[in-house]
């Protein structure tokens, strides 16, 4: 090796243990590249500079290696060393994360909320009755428009409907002196259940969209729902989740325990199955959204609810999902092996697309169901909007 090539070398040659890393801002998009030894793909690199992928995505990357020469401090001889230089552009995604939303949604639950002023309920004789509150696919986040879907639909009018329907029906449940009250949640309470506006499966829909939100909205609103129905009587309250919002039911639900963890008229239900089941007296009714496994849900009743199954000579199941009782493939009322299978209307109308393929017709209604304790349906009310002239 001729001295003018070790010269060349030495001059040449990066900081050993130093990683040659630069980072720069774009607007709202991060760009980092590096030259280096030891970072050597785009993950390493994402690392190395710590980025937050709950906020950003990759928007463009490269990731390349050459043989460089170098000189040896200890022996003095020229060596091949391998270098990499990776490049990654990074853009924010769109909105916030749903982790973010979440977590907010998560602290504010701890503190106090705004509840309607409501007198103290006066002490009074129960009768064993069970008063069951049933919301199906409110569809918060859900957009439309009444000259091209017959109705019109937002984040505001869904937060009013859920209000105003429930305290219609909890003024009705507290006539009959209920011993217990429920409140049942059968899915699709959010319309979407991602930053994209797509549902759980990735399908893209007609949205109100802002999911921020959508979430502070609906979880207000349903807070003020359960907060009203202890007023009533000790609630409990269970969840499952819908084909819409999968992941956001799950965080609700997590919102909901929080919430209420000290609040001693309330239990939340704080299991994460498809399928929930509750027993009061005779009575055993099953909880779900309804799309899958619609006529084997009384098998699974038995084997999932065995010892109340037992016990309990009135079955029930109510299921949500199939919002629009004019489809053929969709009766409100079936019996399946002996068990009362009930499907819930939707609170939310039909959109562009559920309008177009002639899904129409449906009332928009919330439900409470009055059960006596020996076992059996007493008495059933409904409440929602009042119907609209259809459109010409």
């Amino acid at each position: 090796m001729t001295a003018r090539v070790l010269a060349q070398a030495q001059a040449a040659e990066p900081a050993r243990d130093a990683e040659q890393v630069q980072i720069k801002t774009d607007g709202s998009a991060v760009e980092a590249r590096s030259t280096s030894r030891t970072i050597r793909t785009v993950d390493d690199l994402l690392r190395h500079i710590e980025a937050d992928m709950t906020r950003y995505e990759v928007a463009t990357s490269e990731a390349t290696k050459w043989e460089g020469m170098s000189v040896n401090r200890q022996t003095g001889k020229a060596e091949v060393t391998e270098l990499f230089r990776v490049f990654v552009r990074l853009k924010p995604k769109a909105g916030p994360s749903v982790r973010e939303c979440v977590e907010a949604m998560i602290e504010a639950a701890k503190g106090e909320i705004r509840r309607p002023v409501q007198p103290k309920p006066k002490p009074a004789k129960t009768d064993g009755r069970w008063a069951v509150l049933i919301v199906a696919d409110p569809h918060l986040g859900k957009y439309s428009w009444r000259r091209t879907a017959g109705a019109d639909y937002d984040l505001e009018i869904a937060g009013r409907l859920i209000r105003d329907s429930a305290a219609e029906l909890l003024e009705v449940a507290g006539r009959y002196k209920p011993e217990r009250m429920t409140v049942a949640t059968l899915g699709d309470v959010f319309h979407y259940d991602t930053p994209g506006g797509t549902t759980t499966s990735g399908t893209p829909l007609e949205r109100d969209g802002r999911l921020p939100k959508m979430l502070g909205d609906g979880t207000d609103a349903m807070l003020g729902v359960v907060d009203a129905a202890a007023n009533v009587a000790a609630t409990d309250v269970l969840v499952v989740a819908g084909n819409h919002d999968e992941t956001l039911t799950f965080a609700f639900q997590r919102i909901l325990v929080e919430r209420f963890r000290r609040d001693r008229r309330v239990r939340i239900d704080g299991e994460f199955t498809s399928r929930k089941y509750l027993s009061h007296g005779k009575n055993l009714l099953g909880f779900c959204h309804g799309h899958r496994a619609k006529r084997k849900l009384p098998q699974l009743m038995a084997i999932e609810a065995a010892r109340e199954w037992a016990r309990c000579p009135y079955r029930e199941i109510h299921v949500g999902h199939f919002h629009h009782q004019a489809a053929e493939w969709s009766r409100p009322i079936e019996t399946f092996d002996g068990v009362l299978v009930r499907v819930a209307p939707a609170l939310c109308p039909a959109d562009d697309w559920h309008a177009n393929e002639g899904y129409v017709g449906n009332r928009q209604a919330m439900e409470l169901f009055i059960y006596d304790t020996n076992g059996g349906l007493t008495a059933m009310h409904v409440a929602g909007p009042t119907p609209t002239t259809p459109r010409r």
